[in-house]
């Protein structure tokens, strides 16, 4: 059999196997099979035509140049066809900066990288968020537990997106990154997680209110801890519950540090007997805290006179924000230590 009748039934041959067209999962485009069913015009027919010379290629030159076209082009198509496959692939596992084999990315684009530092961000506050859940905001946390924990938020403070995370504390501009309630949902602290083991009271929301920078309120609810063993329908009926306040003035000390004064104490009363107070009773002022002078401080804290005390390295007061964005914030504080995770919302609790 010649070459000429050869080629035409090898190519129809090609088309029609589907272990051709679909090797390994990678299915040709439409256009690449309808170029492959194409039969190459038989040369006697052009040259009967008029269409060539004496001087046109023999039909074996034709076949074979129009062969090696087609499986060049076949070729190229499969391999597009399988970058596209490898970055579908990697999208759908979240891995958006991944670039198929064989492509280099010396510089990838900024919306890619943010992209999955976003899909980053986000896959860890779920753990986190899970983790906390389960300890009871830390205050039933095993070592095993906190160091989980502990370890999600070390590994989230990597990927901050606001670097000037301070900006705006000490006048209180509208686009300062902490201006915002923050409801806590963990915490490693002493001085808070002590309060848990009260045996009269039990603790409800715990806030951070920085709606009114620079001062900070830090704000405890707290109830009979009788209430939390009765029935929800009885619990409410006989609801009291009662605010604890700390008010402090707040003065960034670096990108990512804030220093506190602590100015006021306060407490109230917000329900009784599952009724809430009405706003025409006033609420008690706080009560506001002496002040020590800031030569006294220098004297504490041990700097001398060109240096402000309040911003001094020995002054415990502060705490450092590791992890910020429009939902979430992750601090640690000076003394006594520990750390604090807390989510952003609209207001107190009633």
């Amino acid at each position: 059999m010649t070459l000429r009748r050869l080629a035409p039934t090898l190519l129809a041959l090609l088309v029609a196997s589907p272990a051709a067209t679909s090797a390994f999962g990678l299915v040709l485009p439409p256009r690449s099979v309808g170029r492959l069913s194409r039969r190459p015009t038989p040369i006697h027919t052009v040259i009967e035509a008029g269409g060539v010379d004496d001087e046109a290629p023999s039909d074996a030159g034709s076949v074979e140049e129009e062969a090696a076209a087609l499986e060049e082009a076949a070729a190229e198509e499969a391999d597009a066809a399988a970058a596209e496959g490898f970055v579908e692939a990697a999208s759908l596992l979240g891995v958006d900066a991944l670039a198929p084999p064989d492509v280099v990315t010396d510089s990838p684009a900024s919306g890619t990288v943010d992209g999955s530092a976003s899909s980053a961000r986000e896959e860890l506050k779920s753990r986190i968020f899970a983790a906390c859940a389960a300890a009871d905001r830390g205050f039933a946390a095993s070592p095993s537990d906190r160091e989980a924990i502990e370890g999600l938020l070390d590994e989230i403070s990597f990927l901050s997106p606001i670097d000037d995370a301070t900006r705006g504390v000490s006048d209180g501009t509208d686009d300062a990154p902490l201006r915002a309630c923050w409801r806590l949902v963990y915490t490693s602290a002493s001085d808070v997680s002590t309060l848990a083991a009260n045996p009269i009271s039990q603790l409800g929301g715990i806030y951070q209110d920085a709606r009114e920078l620079p001062v900070i309120v830090n704000v405890i609810d707290t109830f009979p801890r009788v209430l939390a063993n009765l029935p929800p329908s009885v619990a409410a009926t006989f609801a009291t519950s009662s605010r604890i306040k700390v008010r402090t003035v707040a003065r960034p000390r670096s990108a990512s540090r804030v220093g506190l004064s602590f100015t006021g104490v306060g407490f109230e009363v917000t329900n009784v007997l599952g009724q809430k107070l009405p706003d025409w009773l006033p609420a008690p002022p706080m009560v506001d805290l002496p002040q020590l002078g800031l030569g006294v401080q220098r004297q504490i804290f041990q700097v001398p006179d060109d240096v402000d005390p309040r911003d001094a390295e020995s002054n415990p007061s502060y705490f450092d924000i590791r992890y910020l964005d429009e939902n979430f914030l992750v601090i640690s504080q000076g003394s006594p230590g520990g750390m604090f995770a807390a989510v952003k919302v609209d207001d107190l609790a009633e």
